[in-house]
């Protein structure tokens, strides 16, 4: 048995919990970088589901710095995404502001030329 099996043996179920939610987290972040919304979507969900049942049973005092911390690292992260959300959300507009715009001066082109 190799020294992560020890370690993970070690761990109790919600320390577990935490860490899965916070690899989770951590991959939503990647596939928001890859610009992968639908699925950054669909695993924010299942993390949400996992926090809901982590968040079900009270955290003793013993695990609550833990918790705490796991918490201001998940919001930190959300945080990063919610930026490239909103980075990606103004580019998009402004490309459809453009695309808008260049359809309007082709049929003023096609209606001057056709006179």
């Amino acid at each position: 048995m190799n020294n992560i099996e020890n370690i993970a043996r070690s761990l109790t179920t919600r320390q577990r919990s935490l860490q899965a939610i916070m690899a989770l987290t951590e991959h939503i972040r990647e596939l928001a970088e890859n610009n992968e919304w639908v699925e950054a979507l669909g695993e924010q969900r299942r993390r949400r589901l996992m926090m809901d049942d982590f968040f079900a049973t009270p955290c003793s005092p013993a695990e609550s710095s833990e918790v705490a911390e796991a918490i201001e690292g998940i919001l930190a992260v959300d945080r990063i995404v919610s930026d490239m959300l909103y980075r990606q959300r103004g580019t998009l507009s402004q490309e459809a502001n453009q695309s808008c715009r260049n359809i309007r001066n082709v049929d003023r082109y096609l209606s001057n030329s056709s006179n």
